[in-house]
C-alpha cells in the first residue's frame, strides 16, 4: 500500500481463540515462525525499497534468525530469497559486513540455481542484479557497471516492470556512491518512469523530487 501512497499499517484487528480469549495479531504472530518471517520479510521489504536502512537491518536480522525454523528454500519462496540477497549486500557495504555479504552470496547462489533447474525467464534478472550487487561489495566497479546493465536489459525482456525499475535505481545508487553523479541521473530517471508504471507512486514521487533537485 505504501508503494502506490497509502498507508502501510491497517488498524489492529482482535481475533479470537477456540477459548473464547481475544489476542491481537502481534499475540498470534509471535506464536507461529511462518508468519512472523512473512511479517518480517513485509517488513525489510518496504524498509529497503524506500532506503530505511536502520529498519532494515533490524528487520532483515529478525527475518534471518527465524528462517531456520520454517522452510526457506524453493521457487514459491524465491521473492524472499531474492530480496534477502539484496539487502543482505546493501547492509554488509553500508557495515563492511562480511557476514552479512556472505548471506547475500548465498542468496544469489540459490538464485543461480533457480535461474539454470526452474526458469531462466523468470531468474534470469534477478540473478544478475545479485550478482551486481556482489560485485559492487567486491569493488569490481567495471564487472558490476555491465552487470547492472545485464539486469536492466533482462528485466525488460522478461516483462519484470518493478525489476527493471529496481535494476536502474540500484544502478542509479551504484554511480551515485562511487562519485559518479552525473552518471547516476539517467538510471535514476528510468527507474522513476518505470516506477510510475507499475503504479508505485509513492516511490516514482521520492525519485521524481530527488531529480529535481540535481
Amino acid at each position: 500500500l505504501r508503494m502506490v501512497g497509502e498507508s502501510a499499517m491497517p488498524p489492529q484487528i482482535g481475533l479470537m481463540s477456540a477459548s473464547g480469549d481475544t489476542h491481537n495479531e502481534e499475540d498470534l504472530l509471535d506464536k507461529i515462525p511462518g508468519a512472523m518471517l512473512v511479517k518480517h520479510f513485509n517488513e525489510f521489504y518496504e524498509a529497503y525499497i524506500f532506503r530505511e536502512f536502520d529498519k532494515a537491518t533490524d528487520c532483515a536480522d529478525k527475518f534471518f534468525s527465524l528462517h531456520n525454523l520454517t522452510k526457506f528454500s524453493g521457487s514459491p519462496m524465491y521473492h524472499r530469497i531474492f530480496y534477502f540477497g539484496l539487502v543482505s549486500f546493501w547492509i554488509g557495504r553500508e557495515t563492511n559486513s562480511n557476514r552479512w555479504i556472505a548471506r547475500g552470496a548465498e542468496s544469489k547462489v540459490s538464485i543461480e540455481k533457480l535461474a539454470v533447474l526452474a526458469s531462466t525467464w523468470n531468474f534470469q534478472n534477478k540473478t544478475l542484479l545479485l550478482q551486481a550487487e556482489e560485485q559492487f561489495c567486491a569493488r569490481n566497479f567495471e564487472a558490476a557497471e555491465k552487470l547492472y546493465d545485464d539486469a536492466i536489459l533482462s528485466s525488460k525482456k522478461h516483462k519484470f516492470v518493478n525489476e527493471e525499475a529496481l535494476a536502474n535505481e540500484l544502478a542509479g545508487h551504484f554511480y551515485l556512491d562511487t562519485g559518479r553523479k552525473d552518471k547516476s541521473v539517467p538510471y535514476f530517471s528510468q527507474a522513476e518512469e518505470k516506477y510510475r508504471e507499475w503504479g508505485a507512486v509513492a516511490k516514482a514521487l521520492i525519485l521524481a523530487k530527488y531529480l529535481g533537485n540535481c
